[in-house]
């Protein structure tokens, strides 16, 4: 339609520039102003302003800008006139003489017979499913719980094992060889062309407006050949800018206010079986750029979903750190450490129990600690200040003082080490931040563990040093102490009071031989800490039973110390900042009073 100045003006009038742009953008009130990270650049901190005064945006890092209309016109890609359509709707605002707007999209006259083929392709897939050869493919699906309605919502399918009669059915419909080898299908088998997914079942991926661009093809037996054929990059197929199944998703996403990004499309299909198709896959690659403005563009909560093992969990970690990096708000399903997959999940333990999976959501923080926790084994000092130096650019994003204290403590008790320990380090390694210095290089000067040898761990190295040297020792642990709280510790401590069941005297290193030859667990970091003890002189000549007694109760009121603060942990937990105050100060009112 022509262009109508009086229109854009009343569009305009009606519309308020601040909504429009948030229902894009996380923006932030500034003053006077509005702020958000800019969507036309690289932008990491907030530089496009919203005036609502004068009803204009503007980055003043790239240069963009301009009124609501030419905000939505540059965000979406579309006609001005659709994006005047496009804003009067956002405002609420009607005029018969919008009627007549429609989407135009520019249309690539090379791509057209690519995306001809492919749809062509695609329908010739579904029908194969549904004849005599195509019986073991549909029993897979319905195997795999895939009714007739999600098979043909995802245009599922099934390649006849006659590949080159694809080919043939292909130019039977008018398109050239060139034209089905750029869409990626045909294969040179035995001096003619044959179709690559020949004997397989079909998994079509679709582009953001829904247009076949590619297929992800399954074998139906075992056998050498891969379990999985994909398409090869093509003019249409990129897999770094497909997220299987956003055609669909985004628009509910914008409903629900949240996307499911999971691993796989079997991820994405248990999700839809329970109502949920604001779910997206990244099909086994690593979250890219391109993905993640694929998910801006949403403007939703992400919710990270990938598989449960350690690979997964990795790849997690990494896409949260990505995502956070981007200014997107994030959330990640916590598994429980369970290896289960939601669609394993769904088929074994049913919806209630998939629907509450993917309802117990934590921050990235929280995850990472886990993370960091359960991948890393913190048997020695070394491993602790491993997961310190890792988790330390977790610990400089928190802004909040209270979260900061939260956090802090949570690492505490993970590590041993004292809050007020980590707490210097943070603030050492904030300041190295601000001065353009390595963050870690703080790392250099934290040794925490120095003060813990000097109360229940250097009691614990000491009498497990008198229990390797001396049998008494041996029978003072049993009867005095209720086992290590280091983990080394008691396991070769343990080792020891086997092997002293059986040779009432015994030299060092007749119990280092003993180890070598056995097969317990940790096997080498048990030896690898013996042989240190072995090595070590600074300790006393005679075990004394004034010696012994003293260690044990050392080690008892330590441990008790330790188990206090586990228990104010827990109290804290979850408590407001008020009830926090209050728990901490009844538990030192407690303590001084002991004292």
């Amino acid at each position: 339609m022509p262009f109508d100045e009086e229109l854009v003006q009343s569009v305009l009038k009606n519309a308020d520039i601040v909504k429009i742009i948030s229902s894009y953008l996380n923006v932030t009130k500034k003053g006077k102003n509005y702020v958000a990270v800019c969507p036309f650049h690289d932008d990491t901190n907030p530089s496009l302003t919203i005036n609502p005064e004068k009803q204009i945006f503007k980055c003043f890092v790239c240069g963009t800008g301009g009124t609501a209309i030419s905000f939505v016109q540059k965000y979406e890609h579309i006609s001005f006139m659709e994006a005047l359509k496009k804003v009067a709707e956002l405002s609420g605002y009607h005029d018969p003489r919008l009627e007549n707007v429609t989407k135009v999209k520019k249309v690539d006259t090379t791509k057209a017979p690519l995306y001809k083929c492919l749809s062509d392709l695609t329908l010739y897939y579904q029908y194969a499913l549904n004849t005599p050869e195509g019986k073991e493919g549909l029993n897979y699906f319905e195997k795999r719980h895939l009714d007739s309605s999600m098979r043909s919502k995802y245009l599922l399918g099934y390649a006849f094992q006659d590949g080159k009669a694809t080919i043939q059915f292909l130019q039977s419909k008018g398109h050239s060889l060139k034209t089905i080898e750029d869409v990626g299908i045909a294969a040179m088998v035995g001096g003619a062309y044959s179709d690559k997914n020949q004997g397989r079942v079909i998994f079509p991926i679709c582009d953001q407006e829904g247009h076949v661009i590619g297929y992800s093809a399954r074998r139906l037996k075992d056998g050498p050949e891969a379990k999985y054929v994909n398409s090869p990059e093509t003019k249409l197929f990129h897999k770094s800018n497909v997220l299987y199944n956003y055609h669909i998703a985004k628009e509910k996403a914008r409903i629900n206010g949240y996307i499911y990004v999971c691993e796989g499309f079997m991820d994405v299909f248990a999700l839809a079986k329970i109502g949920i198709d604001s779910a997206v896959a990244i099909m086994g690659t690593s979250l890219t750029n391109e993905h993640i403005e694929m998910l801006r563009n949403l403007n939703v909560e992400i919710r990270l979903c990938l598989d449960g093992d350690l690979p997964g969990q990795t790849a997690m970690m990494k896409a949260s750190k990505q995502l956070a990096s981007a200014g997107l708000n994030c959330r990640i399903v916590d598994n429980g450490n369970s290896p289960k997959d939601p669609d394993e999940i769904l088929n074994q333990d049913g919806s209630e129990a998939l629907k509450n999976y993917l309802n117990n959501l934590t921050n990235r923080v929280d995850f990472t600690l886990n993370y960091y926790r359960n991948s890393n084994p913190l048997k020695t000092n070394e491993q602790k200040r491993e997961l310190v130096k890792q988790f330390i650019p977790t610990l400089l994003s928190i802004r909040s003082a209270l979260d900061l204290d939260n956090y802090l403590r949570k690492l505490s008790a993970t590590t041993g080490y004292d809050v007020e320990s980590l707490r210097q380090l943070v603030e050492k390694a904030r300041l190295n931040k601000v001065k353009n210095e390595d963050p870690a290089v703080a790392m250099r000067e934290f040794h925490p563990e120095r003060k813990l040898l000097r109360r229940l761990e250097l009691a614990e190295r000491e009498l497990l040093y008198q229990m390797i040297n001396n049998p008494e020792a041996v029978i003072y642990y049993e009867r005095k102490v209720e086992g290590f709280y280091d983990e080394i510790y008691r396991q070769i401590a343990n080792f020891i009071i086997d092997y002293a069941t059986e040779h009432k005297d015994f030299l060092p290193l007749d119990l280092m031989t003993a180890l070598e030859a056995s097969d317990v667990e940790n096997k080498e970091d048990l030896l690898q800490e013996m042989t240190n003890l072995f090595l070590e002189n600074n300790h006393p000549k005679d075990c004394t039973e004034q010696l012994l007694d003293n260690l044990c109760t050392s080690i008892a009121q330590e441990k008790e110390k330790i188990f206090e603060d586990d228990v104010l942990e827990q109290s804290l937990e979850g408590k407001d900042p008020l009830e926090q105050a209050r728990i901490l100060a009844e538990y030192h009112r407690r303590k001084m009073k002991k004292m």
